[in-house]
């Protein structure tokens, strides 16, 4: 489709690590681990004391975003790159940690110090609120073999950190989930595994998948593309790719970037306030503006890339800082008349000019951008046997337009816009 980019202005708020159990369960940890390796390295000063996000880290991040209201109308919206088990620390029992692979448990069955009342509840409620959306960023985030390995051996890092249910040490930072140093068979497994547990969480298949530390080959794309998963970030940052500002200045002059069925988003532009409300420098504020506005005027979408360690944090000022700089960025990207799209919404606006994403249970947001009231069909969520168009500022009535279902699919004719679609279950 030859859907126009540049007057479109659409950002993508990229976000990696939610669900991820690292890298402190609590103060304690932090107390015991802080003089790790690891934790003095540079990574480790930025990122010791994140942690696992709380109901309520959702909830405010949720407040944020639906303070604001883009160019169509609607509210930004947070796609939240999930990570979707954690290692099971029970069932790790040294010395010899003896298990065939890596054991974990769901984001509802976490390890005491990592549980987290409630958050389960809050995503699905920011998702039904329209300004969050989960993708797939992988099953654990831990390179298991190299992890297993130097549990197994002793090493004083990794044992020590196992203590207080964190993984991280130099082996787990050193490598990564689908790093190609792990075995084929056991990144095969774990991608699996993370894509069945994704879709039992959220009810449904993700959108698109960002494998995590950008640590990832063609043979892993080629076995995501088999299980469905075509539609990847992170392929202009990908680790250990040489001459890596001109691969990314040249991938950002593909869009759209395909690949067969694999399409790419664009690079990424950094937003890392890091406990700074004001957040200057390269990845702060100013810096991200003008890199989405130079997005705009190359006639692509603006993809900005803000990591949970921003919002989730042992420390809430560190946390309402980040959020303080978030309202900055927002406030100007909507003063610009930016509007906020989900990575599925982008490759379907490319490829046929018109796009649905969930809205939890409430129903589905479609944008239409290509024919006026020409029929629309794609497939309603299961036991869906009915619908209705309804005002998007939540006013009684009906929209203007038809909708059908009818063998699980739905046939929508409307004026060119955003429509909300409400589904009915007998």
């Amino acid at each position: 489709m030859n859907l126009d980019w540049h007057r479109l202005k659409a950002v993508v708020l990229e976000s990696d690590d939610w669900g991820l159990c690292a890298w402190v369960p609590d103060e304690q940890a932090h107390r015991v681990l802080a003089g790790q390796p690891a934790f003095r390295s540079e990574p480790g000063q930025r990122y010791g004391r994140s942690t696992l996000e709380s109901a309520a880290d959702v909830k405010r991040l949720e407040g944020v975003l639906l303070e604001f209201r883009g160019g169509d109308g609607l509210p930004p919206v947070w796609q939240a790159n999930t990570i979707v088990a954690a290692p099971d620390y029970e069932r790790l029992v040294p010395p010899q940690f003896e298990v065939e692979g890596l054991p974990v448990v769901g984001l509802d069955a976490l390890p005491a110090r990592w549980r987290r009342p409630g958050l389960l509840d809050a995503y699905r409620h920011a998702e039904a609120a329209g300004v969050w959306c989960a993708e797939l960023h992988g099953l654990h985030h831990l390179p298991e073999t190299a992890w297993l390995h130097a549990l197994r051996r002793g090493q004083h890092d990794a044992r020590a950190a196992h203590e207080q249910h964190s993984p991280i040490c130099a082996a787990v930072e050193s490598s990564g989930e689908y790093d190609a140093a792990e075995p084929q068979e056991a990144r095969a497994r774990v991608l699996r595994d993370a894509l069945a547990r994704f879709t039992s969480l959220f009810g449904r298949a993700p959108g698109s998948f960002c494998p995590p530390d950008y640590r990832f080959d063609e043979w892993l794309e080629g076995e995501a593309e088999s299980l469905g998963l075509t539609t990847l970030q992170g392929k202009p940052e990908q680790s250990g790719s040489r001459w890596t500002a001109l691969r990314r200045r040249w991938l950002g002059m593909q869009f759209p970037h395909t690949n067969g069925a694999r399409f790419y988003l664009p690079p990424r532009i950094a937003f890392e306030p890091r406990g700074g409300a004001a957040a200057h420098g390269p990845v702060g504020i100013e810096a991200a503006h003008a890199a989405a506005r130079d997005a705009w005027k190359a006639g692509r979408p603006a993809i900005v890339s803000s990591h949970r360690l921003n919002y989730a944090h042992l420390d809430e000022p560190w946390s309402e800082a980040g959020r303080v700089a978030l309202r900055a960025l927002l406030a100007a990207l909507c003063t610009d008349g930016a509007v906020f799209l989900t990575d599925a919404e982008v490759r379907q606006l490319c490829e046929q000019g018109w796009a649905v994403r969930p809205l939890g249970t409430r129903g589905t947001l479609l944008r239409h951008y290509a024919v006026p009231r020409g029929p629309l069909r794609f497939a309603t969520p299961a036991g869906v046997n009915g619908a209705v168009l309804r005002p998007l500022d939540g006013s009684a009535g009906e929209g203007d337009g038809e909708v059908k279902v009818e063998g699980g699919m739905a046939e929508v004719r409307v004026n060119l816009g955003e429509h909300l679609i409400e589904w009915k279950r007998a």
